[in-house]
């Protein structure tokens, strides 16, 4: 189906017309559906190439593009589930049609569709030519790096007690006639000649439970994930990984570093 950002574009490019949009559709268009129709209009100049799933026999398959759109529509509109994402575009016309939907398919398609988005890192990639494109011949003059929790409902990989703060040891030398076994090697420093992409294969990426300390000095659990973030002055991102919430900010800063620094070189 063609979308209703193509048609636009299309029509304000070759013919030079210009419209209100809200003549597209039948029911009144909000300010947040406004801003995400500009939202997806910029993010289509660095829609990367898709593997379409095809099938020898039975009905054709969807498209890929609308179940991207309605990935991002979810992060958009802050939608919790993949079912009420479903719900919501049966209920929302409007949506459907900035989605691109001719009909809604069922929610195990939605979970295997977006499985394979994430599978095919196509959100970061997009990311990755946005900011590169943005930042062309463009100096960079600070980086921030922060992390934020994302709670999930899936079933963890651990228990709170595997990541609740331990008790501190009392350091010191061995006793006489001690033998301590060699200290291994620390992630962080075997991540130093590791290649950006196979250090982050090799942090855990399941949900999980993660604990902080929050600004009052209390100790605060979550189960999810974690997404880890280089922002510039501008608030733009250039860098973003995603792991399970029991992986510590500095697990992902070396990688993290390398590739904001590629980016930069692009």
């Amino acid at each position: 189906m063609t979308t209703i950002t193509k048609i636009l574009g299309g029509a304000q490019i070759l013919l030079g017309i210009s419209y209100d949009v809200q003549d597209c559709f039948e029911q009144y268009l909000t300010d947040e559906q406004r801003t995400f129709l500009a939202t997806l209009r910029l993010l289509s100049q660095y829609l990367p190439a898709i593997e379409r799933a095809r099938a020898a026999t039975g009905r054709p398959a969807y498209e890929q593009e609308p179940f991207l759109r309605a990935f991002l529509a979810k992060s958009f509109f802050r939608i919790p589930s993949t079912e009420d994402l479903r719900n919501r575009l049966i209920a929302d016309p409007n949506l459907r049609m900035i989605c691109g939907f001719n009909e809604i398919p069922s929610a195990a398609t939605f979970s295997r569709r977006l499985a394979v988005l994430a599978k095919q890192a196509v959100p970061t990639r997009m990311l990755n030519e946005l900011g590169a494109d943005f930042y062309r011949d463009r100096i960079v003059g600070h980086i921030s790096r922060d992390s934020t929790a994302i709670a999930a409902r899936e079933a963890p990989v651990n228990k709170k007690r595997d990541v609740a703060p331990r008790v501190k040891r009392k350091r010191g030398r061995p006793r006489k006639g001690e033998q301590r076994p060699a200290k291994k090697q620390s992630r962080m420093e075997q991540q130093l000649r590791m290649k950006p992409g196979k250090a982050v294969d090799e942090l855990d990426r399941a949900c999980a439970w993660g604990c902080k300390t929050n600004s009052q000095g209390n100790v605060t659990f979550w189960k999810g994930y974690k997404l880890h973030l280089d922002v510039t002055d501008q608030g733009i991102p250039v860098t973003a990984v995603v792991t399970g919430a029991n992986v510590h900010d500095s697990q992902a800063a070396i990688p993290m570093e390398k590739w904001t620094y590629q980016t930069s070189l692009r």
